[in-house]
């Protein structure tokens, strides 16, 4: 593994923080340090110690808290990973902050939400007039900031939406025949006071979806959809094809800043839906590459995710 010089820590003092916390914020940087497409395990922990100079305690106490924070992951008997995926959100984020627009609730603190940017228009006229948007009559899209101005203008196309609720748990909203109230449907308050939360069976209701629209914190150029690492977009889908609403003809399409596109090796899970074209604010890309959409709700796979928690997992479970 590539990492960035390993130096001693400076040791015990009163205008220092405490040794393990000095270990952690070393090893963090350790972990960030590392290049992206590198997959081998950290060095090992005796190693790593002595350089550090600190005991294997304080070291192995650093891991876990980095492990808690899910930027390594410990595989025992193989060694000390770092969590690709964690390291492209924090590498990211910090390059999306000078141009994210701040938002109502949460201002900049981008972990909280996936930021408009600067620019977002470009990416909003290319969706517009993409073939899978142009001719679409329902389109499920996710409640991201940067998909605000996108949102207010398939609404005033008389475009049916189909968006989950900010943090997914009470279900979906279906946002129809809001030509008038376009600007105030667009946003997270307006949808919510406008538009109308399904039950399971009126969202089996609503027919056929013809695309699919999401915001991320990253995509690669391997259609690799990056969220916030509670997985909502994958278990959506995997509602949508429950109720045979979505097929695997139907395209996904990511709206993100250039910088939160890249060229880099992700793993890939077979619950992932991999996006197939991808609209930044200097260009559009249809992504080339061979992943399949999942055919089928994981049903082991959903049950350990934090956002399997919906109303709706909770039914389809009882059904079952």
């Amino acid at each position: 593994m590539t990492t960035p010089p390993i130096l001693p820590l400076p040791g015990r003092s009163a205008a220092l923080p405490p040794l393990h916390r000095q270990a952690l914020e070393a090893l963090r940087s350790i972990a960030m340090g590392t290049d992206i497409d590198d997959t081998s395990p950290l060095p090992p922990e005796a190693q790593l110690a002595d350089r550090l100079g600190v005991s294997r305690g304080t070291l192995r106490r650093a891991t876990e808290e980095l492990a808690r924070e899910g930027l390594l992951r410990i595989q025992p008997g193989r060694g000390t990973y770092v969590n690709k995926h964690t390291q492209v959100r924090r590498t990211v984020r910090e390059q999306l902050l000078p141009v994210s627009l701040p938002d109502s609730r949460f201002d900049l603190d981008i972990t909280m939400f996936v930021p408009d940017f600067t620019g977002s228009e470009h990416a909003t006229a290319e969706a517009l007039a993409h073939p899978a948007l142009a001719t679409a009559s329902t389109v499920f899209i996710t409640p991201d900031n940067s998909l605000i101005a996108l949102r207010r203008e398939l609404i005033a196309r008389g475009v049916r939406l189909v968006q989950p609720v900010f943090g997914g748990r009470r279900g979906m909203l279906l946002l129809e025949d809001l030509r008038d109230d376009a600007r105030f449907a667009s946003t997270l308050d307006g949808a919510e006071e406008v538009g109308r939360l399904l039950s399971l069976d009126d969202l089996a209701r609503v027919g056929a979806v013809d695309a699919v629209v999401t915001g991320a914190v990253a995509v690669t150029a391997d259609g690799v959809h990056v969220g916030g690492g509670e997985g909502y977009l994958d278990l959506e889908w995997a509602i949508l094809l429950e109720l045979g609403l979505v097929t695997a003809e139907v395209p996904v399409v990511a709206l993100v800043h250039e910088c939160q596109f890249l060229d880099v090796p992700l793993e890939v899970k077979a619950t992932d839906l991999p996006v197939d074209v991808v609209l930044t604010d200097t260009r559009r890309v249809d992504l080339a590459h061979a992943r399949q959409k999942p055919a089928a709700i994981d049903h082991e796979w959903s049950s350990g995710r934090q956002a399997a928690n919906s109303r709706y997992f909770r039914e389809l479970a009882a059904r079952r």
